[in-house]
């Protein structure tokens, strides 16, 4: 069994298609949708269930829609709903953002943890429903500049990354991607992570682990949005073996409703497989 698994064509195409933000609404701090995509498979959803997203709720836990003109139109505003990364991020719009705008409804209101997967879900209910809303996802900024700082640093200067970010360690020669074991057995996965501390902590250790091997890798960076378009259409088995894992912020977030439940919360080990 070897270390890396080779996904590079299936991803680099992936990878590159970065849906671009919805133009003239200024309420969310970064923005993106899924109607680019296809439909989820039972897979797709079990792999998105380990990753917490945070919206805001009242207390009849329904959802808080926003209504912003829409640039484009003016005639018709754009109602939208914000799904946060990052809890912090979700907490920081309520306090910062809507309680100086509406304190009396900011008053009503509270951070609702939910599933990517249930993100998903929502998203593919609307569509059937013709739902008018807007759906977003919204990233960690402080990613987002990460992935930017990459894009730029591999000659696409003044790209902005639009998009969810993760970050992935591979090997540079041949494109294929390092693995780590979740559980008892040989069997192996690719680990895309929410923030590049973690890509690059697993990095580190594998480095000290593999010295050799670790000279010919490096940190990439691919969009959300396209690692679920190919886990949902792919015919490359190898796509499977992805596993999202969530932010720090959210594995701690996870760990404190149920300790140790989470294989998403369980710190990956960086020493490589014996190789065939």
């Amino acid at each position: 069994m070897k270390s890396f698994i080779r996904l590079g064509a299936t991803l680099g195409i992936a990878g590159s298609v970065f849906l671009t933000g919805l133009s003239g609404i200024g309420n969310l701090p970064g923005m993106g949708n899924l109607e680019a995509i296809a439909l989820p498979q039972d897979q797709v959803v079990k792999k998105l269930q380990e990753v917490p997203v945070f919206t805001l709720t009242n207390p009849k836990g329904e959802f808080v829609v926003l209504s912003r003109n829409n640039a484009n139109n003016a005639s018709k505003p754009v109602s939208q709903v914000g799904f946060f990364i990052s809890k912090q991020d979700a907490q920081k719009f309520l306090d910062n953002r809507l309680k100086k705008e509406n304190p009396q409804l900011a008053s009503t209101l509270q951070v609702r943890p939910l599933s990517l997967a249930d993100y998903y879900k929502i998203v593919q209910e609307s569509k059937k429903k013709s739902d008018s809303v807007i759906y977003t996802l919204v990233p960690t900024q402080q990613q987002v500049a990460s992935a930017t700082s990459m894009l730029n640093q591999n000659g696409k200067k003044g790209e902005q990354f639009n998009g969810i970010p993760l970050f992935v360690p591979k090997f540079k020669k041949d494109n294929s991607y390092l693995t780590i074991p979740l559980a008892k057995g040989n069997e192996r996965y690719i680990p895309f992570f929410f923030e590049k501390e973690q890509a690059m902590a697993l990095l580190e250790e594998f480095k000290k682990a593999v010295p050799k091997e670790g000279a010919n890798t490096e940190i990439q960076v691919v969009d959300l949005y396209g690692v679920m378009e190919a886990l949902n259409s792919s015919s490359d088995p190898s796509i499977n073996k992805i596993v999202l894992y969530p932010s720090r912020e959210s594995i701690n977030f996870i760990r404190s409703l149920a300790p140790n439940q989470s294989p998403a919360a369980k710190k990956p080990a960086a020493a490589p497989a014996p190789k065939k």
